[in-house]
């Protein structure tokens, strides 16, 4: 069942990306690929034997939220100093995307952790160990997320902009059911 929802977790992945893809009006580069990165991850968990380990692709995502949260400061910074109307045309991403996929890098990296006993329980000669803790913790992070995204489709603006928050959400929700059922 868990690999299941797993699998059922990329195709709102894939949807939430393809949403980026086609919104050309706006500079969301990093967004997009922090979303092929999360599908890359969340399409390397779900296989039997995954190329990288679970901790390396959560570092990865750890490393990629904080990156692209340190890039768009940086910009917000630069564009304060500019002038209102020049600001509003060379937006980009609102406050709102940037949080919703810097916060997504990071819960898919607490339920890729949390994959950690799963997956070293199921490799030959290996004791899976860990305790409920953390399948509790990471499944509670992504039912927060999913409820915040909810809140995000809800405000969005462009159908684009609701099609990723709420791709998104799905996509995470279902990772943290199938972590929540392990």
């Amino acid at each position: 069942m868990t690999e299941i929802l797993h699998a059922w977790a990329l195709a709102p992945a894939a949807i939430g990306t393809c949403c980026l893809t086609v919104d050309r009006g706006r500079a969301r580069a990093p967004e997009f690929v922090a979303a092929v990165l999360m599908l890359v991850a969340m399409a390397d968990a779900a296989r039997a034997q995954p190329l990288v380990a679970p901790l390396g692709w959560a570092v990865l995502l750890v490393v990629a939220a904080l990156a692209i949260a340190v890039l768009r400061r940086t910009r917000r910074a630069q564009r304060r100093d500019a002038d209102a109307g020049a600001r509003r045309a060379a937006a980009g991403p609102s406050i709102a995307m940037t949080v919703q996929t810097t916060l997504g890098l990071v819960v898919m990296a607490m339920l890729l952790i949390a994959l950690i006993p799963h997956t070293a329980a199921a490799s030959p000669g290996h004791h899976g160990g860990g305790g409920i803790g953390i399948f509790a913790l990471a499944a509670a992070a992504a039912g927060a997320y999913a409820a915040a995204s909810v809140v995000l489709t809800a405000r969005a603006g462009t159908w684009l902009d609701r099609a990723q928050f709420a791709a998104m959400g799905v996509s995470v929700l279902a990772m943290g059911l199938g972590v929540a059922l392990m």
